[in-house]
């Protein structure tokens, strides 16, 4: 990724992003064990938190990958698509990069 666009992991190893959250280990998986409504809360205060530390440090473009669910995508995208030049998507296979927002 070039110097003024990042990668947001939105898997479950983000402990950034699941701070608060109660996540553990099953079967060798990571397992969100929050309530997902209040799960959305919380990590909807810490995807605007890390979306103003990445444009705090000059961030454009933001990559949003991992697996998790929707509706962690849509919170992470509500903050981040009109802070940042250009919002992409990557399923992590080959060419799987997508623009889904540009400003």
């Amino acid at each position: 990724m070039s110097e003024n666009g990042h990668v947001l992991n939105l898997d479950l190893s983000n402990a950034e992003l699941y701070a608060g959250c109660e996540i553990s280990e099953v079967a060798g998986r990571l397992v969100l064990m929050t309530p997902v409504g209040e799960a959305v809360q919380t990590v909807g205060r810490n995807a605007r938190r890390a979306v103003e530390r990445m444009v705090s440090e000059g961030v454009e473009e933001v990559t949003l990958t991992g697996a998790m669910a929707i509706w962690a995508y849509l919170l992470v995208f509500h903050s981040a698509v009109h802070r940042f030049r250009r919002v992409y998507y990557d399923d992590g296979r080959p060419g799987g990069r997508v623009l889904i927002a540009a400003h």
